[in-house]
């Protein structure tokens, strides 16, 4: 019997409710990962991570399998678009700040807001 490779198979994988979720497009994909599941899962309990040995709950608790009907849409690519507004605050405001270096800090922003309105 002839079993495509299975890195092709799985969609995507996800946690909730303290259950690791595979999701796979094939069902023999799936049918191959429900024979082999008890082995993941005790592999997963002897080997675990570092970063949770200290933690007071595990990251997942089940591991399941399920096959999606759904075809896999194809990755669109985005444009970035650079968007440019007009300045619409003027910098004409009265500025009456004691701390010397917070209100040097406002006074240069209100220099900038008025060369951009020059311009």
């Amino acid at each position: 019997m002839f079993t495509p490779p299975v890195q092709k198979m799985i969609n995507f994988a996800y946690i909730k409710n303290n259950t690791l979720f595979f999701v796979f497009n094939h069902p023999v994909g799936k049918q191959e990962f429900d024979n082999n599941i008890q082995s993941i899962k005790s592999a997963l309990n002897f080997h675990m991570p570092e970063e949770c040995k200290n933690c007071e709950d595990s990251l997942f608790t089940d591991i399941k399998a399920f096959v999606t009907h759904s075809p896999k849409k194809p990755m669109q690519e985005f444009k970035e678009v650079k968007q440019v507004y007009k300045e619409r605050a003027s910098g004409n405001l009265h500025v009456e700040i004691k701390n010397e270096k917070l209100n040097a800090l406002v006074r240069s922003i209100q220099e900038i807001i008025k060369a951009k309105n020059e311009s």
